[in-house]
């Protein structure tokens, strides 16, 4: 969990937001944290064993084995924080619809020793370096040493990725105590903390987006009409997903705020898109009997062609017992909540007008199910309200939702299913979708509303684009069609950090004229196996040779493991570059510039 330097400023406020991280490389969304070659890496289903003690991180039937530190968690002694971990684990171990379970195979021992141990700053190199112990560490960062950064709660990542068969075989969380010890988060929050670090673990899950962003008023969200800060917080704070990527605080005026003053207390339970999450990549008979699915894409109208877009979330809610939204004189709980010995409310009673934020799920276009295309599984029979909508735009990096590098900037933040060919900016206008058990209702398509329908220009790349001099001037509502090449030659170099870099050698010059949202969209049509190739944006005022991340010139990048990259910013007037890149094979694209109206 990491917060910016903006959300430090604002700590003192009603309003901080906390970032979750992940700190996995490939990043996806509202499901799968983990896709190679469409697929999503999951744990590995047979036995993994190995390293200088032997020992499993999988056993032969199956189940996961983790070890818990030896140390203390800040104030929590050490029996105090394992209890956390196997009362988070048999929370996941509890989920009916789900194959996969965990469990405690005791303390973190010393490859060295074969003893229990305290894992510290001065030793963590030997469990979450780059030579596997195969004990799926849960480390107790009792002082933050090993953090390195108060403002961190928790992290997450993988020791040991078999590509070839899409198995995840070793991975570990790092929990920070120092802000126990400073008081910053009570425990009870922090439990909620685990709880979403270890999602992360056990899917391995990505972040999700549906209720968290209303309930925080976070970037990009839309309050129903009618609901106060504060009442949107007293309504949807309790449903928040497990796996929203940022805890939040109560605001000004809100009811809940005084018992719970951020949404920690409410993420330490296991929503329905979780629970969901968990089962698509681990699913019973039962489940996919007993539930059906929704699947779709998101388009955009150029001329006659329609053109899918990724990175777009997708939700849908059940509207059978309550309509959406809720008036906003309804409460979640009727009452004072029921806490638990840890502090943790029960989750909000069945209630028909609280059924929308109850029974809804989320997904992400452009995963395991193709380019722009979404689909959403799990859900009960009945009728559902199905809208996109924008992901908030700070959720980038190890608090990313979907595959984007950064988040697409939408036109129109939210819209509605309501037809094959059109989707609706208001929640009144909507066709309802009917879910029926064991099917997959497909063809619910959205077109972004407030792009340019006119047709694209086909340009050719002209072959000799590949300095920033001689970059090849496009007109606005472009579709270019080109080659890419890590063998290609060029002079423009970026850095990612890290000792990696990569050279763009396709780039395309355009001029606007008035502020408008662009649409950039990059989509490999044929190349070599496992190629991926990379897009990104920039003003005038980037280098001839070489650029960076933190280039100021540099406004907006793509660049996820595949051959299908977004960019959607709103742009002043000027003149501007767009960079194509491959960070491996050769690849034929499609290049699209495409305006808003």
């Amino acid at each position: 969990m990491r917060q910016t330097f903006k959300n430090r400023r604002l700590l003192c406020s009603a309003a901080a937001l906390v970032a979750i991280t992940a700190a996995g490389s490939w990043v996806y969304a509202g499901g799968p944290l983990l896709i190679n070659n469409g697929q999503p890496i999951i744990w590995q289903k047979t036995e993994v064993r190995g390293g200088p003690l032997n020992s499993q991180t999988v056993d032969a039937n199956g189940v996961v084995q983790f070890r818990v530190d030896s140390g203390p968690l800040g104030p929590l002694s050490n029996p105090q924080a394992a209890a956390l971990a196997d009362r988070i684990f048999g929370q996941y171990n509890g989920i009916s619809t789900s194959t996969i379970r965990f469990h405690d195979a005791g303390p973190i021992l010393d490859p060295s020793t074969g003893s229990p141990v305290d894992v510290n700053g001065s030793n963590f190199g030997k469990f979450i370096g780059n030579t596997p112990t195969f004990q799926n560490p849960i480390i107790f960062d009792s002082d933050g040493s090993i953090t390195n950064d108060p403002t961190v709660l928790g992290f997450f990542s993988f020791l040991q990725v078999d590509t070839n068969t899409n198995a995840l075989q070793e991975a570990f969380v790092v929990l920070n105590g120092q802000p126990l010890t400073r008081g910053s988060i009570s425990t009870t929050s922090f439990l909620g903390v685990f709880t979403h670090e270890f999602g992360h673990f056990v899917g391995p899950l990505d972040h999700e987006q549906i209720s968290g962003n209303i309930a925080a008023d976070g970037n990009g969200a839309v309050l129903p009409p009618g609901f106060s800060q504060a009442q949107a917080y007293d309504l949807f704070a309790p449903f928040t997903e497990t796996l929203y990527p940022f805890l939040f605080r109560a605001p000004q005026g809100s009811q809940l705020g005084s018992q719970f003053p951020d949404s920690g207390f409410f993420v330490a339970s296991l929503d329905m898109d979780t629970t969901n999450a968990v089962s698509d990549l681990y699913p019973t008979a039962s489940y996919q009997a007993s539930t059906g699915s929704i699947e779709g894409q998101v388009l955009v109208q150029a001329g006659s062609a329609q053109v899918p877009v990724t990175g777009i979330n997708v939700v849908a809610r059940r509207i059978d017992q309550g309509a959406y939204p809720p008036s906003p004189s309804i409460t979640a709980f009727s009452g004072t909540p029921t806490l638990d010995s840890q502090g943790v409310p029960q989750a909000p009673p069945a209630l028909a007008a609280t059924d929308s934020l109850a029974t809804v799920s989320s997904a992400v276009t452009g995963l395991q199910f193709g380019n722009g295309t979404y689909r959403i599984s799990g859900l009960p029979p009945g009728h559902y309200l199905v809208s996109m909508q924008q992901i908030n735009p700070d959720a980038t990096q190890g608090s990313s939702i979907g595959p984007l590098t950064t988040q697409a900037m939408l036109p129109i933040v939210e819209e509605f299913f309501d037809g094959p060919s059109t989707s609706s900016n208001s929640v009144n206008v909507f066709t309802p979708v009917t879910v029926t058990a064991g099917q997959n209702t497909n063809g619910i398509n959205f077109m972004i509303n407030g792009l340019s329908t006119a047709a694209l220009i086909p340009v050719a790349a002209n072959g000799n684009n590949n300095r920033k001099k001689t970059a090849q001037a496009i007109p606005l509502d472009a579709e270019v069609t080109g080659t890419i090449s890590d063998a290609d030659s060029g002079q423009l170099v970026i850095s990612f950090g890290g000792g990696q870099s990569e050279l763009v050698s396709n780039l395309y010059k355009f001029t606007v004229t008035s502020p408008q949202i662009f649409f950039i969209t990059l989509d490999g049509t044929s190349g070599t196996p496992g190629a991926d190739i990379d897009l990104f944006l920039w003003d005038t005022g980037v280098g001839k040779k070489r650029t960076s991340l933190s280039d100021p010139s540099l406004i907006s990048g793509s660049f996820g493991p595949t051959t299908d990259e977004l960019i959607a910013v709103e742009l002043p007037s000027g003149t501007y570059i767009i960079g194509v890149a491959s960070a491996q094979g050769t690849e034929t694209y499609k290049l699209r510039l495409i305006p808003s109206q």
